[in-house]
């Protein structure tokens, strides 16, 4: 079964890959909290994709998911340094 079945392109780019580009980047500045890095991880990972899974015209879509990536390290952040002042 497929996992995105009903989940069109559109959809996709508009929706669900932003939404999974700010989670991942939440999840992995926690982990990591190296913003460098973290925007790195996803810009390398959004460029492989644009020339395996999708075409050319992706890439203007690699580069506004990296800009959502750091707004994502930036929620990161801002959960680890407000998470230490409640402890």
């Amino acid at each position: 079964m497929n996992l995105l079945n009903g989940i069109g392109p559109m959809e996709l780019v508009f929706f669900a890959l932003p939404l999974l580009t700010i989670v991942i980047s939440v999840i992995l500045q926690l982990v990591i909290k190296k913003k460098l890095v973290v925007v790195s991880i996803v810009f390398v990972a959004y460029l492989i994709a644009t020339f395996v899974l999708f075409n050319s015209t992706f890439l203007i879509w690699c580069f506004i998911y990296t800009f959502i990536s750091f707004i994502g390290t930036l929620i990161g952040d801002l959960i680890i340094k407000y998470g230490k002042k409640s402890v």
